[in-house]
Order: structure tokens, then sequence, then C-alpha cells
């Protein structure tokens, strides 16, 4: 039977025992205590929800969006599907671990690319959210819990990471199946202007505040 979460916007959420197994790391569960609108709750003093929930959301939201976007695609079959649906789901998880406590507003506190690992073309530059969620996906003990939990379906961190950031130089046949290269449109369904954190967010945050905004 799999682990079930209970969230006030989607109901019933389900993870299999890999997925759980990344939501309990501490990694992630650090954003029980990162909210998501920040000191919005100053105004809206129901908005104290956090980005854990918002991150199990997302996750939800991805793989119902994997299934729509691919509903009619007979070539797109067995492991490969599976591969990349946990690959989509996974993506939608983590694309906000690398953000600082109250979110956005403390934001300019993070530390300079040099800090991180890896080349960065500029190391004086200033690291984003994102380059922190990069950083800890690929470089942290959580990439051991993905390479090792979904090693099976030929899944690594650094494959997640290409779906959050398509500058990350991945090699093409991971999002290659029966010659269609596939990363564009999944890595859309987890960043792009209308992708499955929007789709969470506009629902959650409107719920939490008590407005219609998102509805």
């Amino acid at each position: 039977e799999m682990p079930e979460i209970r969230d006030p916007v989607h109901g019933a959420i389900h993870l299999s025992a890999a997925e759980l197994a990344v939501v309990d790391c501490p990694v992630y569960q650090r954003l029980r205590n990162i909210k998501q609108l920040g000191f919005a709750e100053m105004t809206f003093p129901g908005a104290t929800h956090n980005r854990y929930l918002h991150g199990i959301g997302a996750m939800h939201l991805a793989g119902q969006a994997f299934d729509s976007a691919f509903a009619d695609a007979p070539w797109l079959e067995g492991a490969d599907r599976t591969r990349l649906r946990q690959m989509v789901r996974l993506g939608a998880l983590l694309h906000d671990i690398g953000h600082p406590p109250l979110s956005h507003t403390l934001e300019e506190l993070l530390p300079r690319l040099e800090a991180l690992p890896g080349e960065h073309p500029d190391p004086s530059i200033q690291a984003t959210h994102e380059d922190m969620t990069m950083a800890i996906m690929t470089s942290s003990d959580l990439t051991d819990v993905i390479n090792e939990r979904f090693g099976d379906l030929g899944l690594e961190a650094e494959h997640v990471a290409g779906l959050i950031s398509q500058e990350r130089p991945i090699p093409d046949d991971v999002y290659r199946v029966k010659g269609k290269f596939l990363r564009p449109i999944l890595s859309q369904l987890v960043s792009s202007e209308l992708d499955v954190d929007r789709m969470d967010y506009l629902l959650r945050d409107s719920y939490f505040t008590g407005t219609t905004y998102g509805n």
C-alpha cells in the first residue's frame, strides 16, 4: 500500500516508497519551515502554508499533467514511460528545495556562485534559489538517495536537474524515445510560463489567503 499525504487542496496524494525516501531527506524536510508567501500572513493570517506541501502538490499535478500530455502517445510505453513520468514528478517535487527562509524575501542573502560546487561562467555572481536547487540536487545526500532509489529505472539526479534547468549539459539520449526528443516538453511541465508549480500555487495561495484569485 502506497503512503498517503492528506492535502487540503488536492485531497489524498499517494507517494511511492522511493518518493517518500526523498521527502524524508533533511533537505526536503526543511521546507516545512519555509513559508510559501513570506510575510504575506501579516495581511492574510491564513497564509502560513509552506513549500513542503506545495512541492508535494506540484508533484501530484506533474503526474496528472504527464498522463494528459502523453495520453495519445502509444509510442511512449513500458520502462520509458515509467522513467520519464517519475522524472517529471521528482522535478516538480524538488523544484523549490533551494529556497532560503521566507522564500524570495531573503534571496539577496544567498552566497556567490563561487561557494557552490561545479564550474560557473562568473563565480562572483550571487546565487539564485535555482542555483541552490541545482547544487542540492546534484551534490548532497539527496543526490545519493535519488540515484540509489531510482537507479533501477535508469534515473539519476542529474536527469531530474536537467528538467529544472534546460541549460544543464545532459546527454540527449536521456530524454529521447523512439527518435523523439522530449526534454523541452518535459521541462515545460516542470518549469515554464504555465507549469505544475504555477498550477499548484495559484490554487494553494488562494485557498490559504481566502481569496478567489487563481481559482
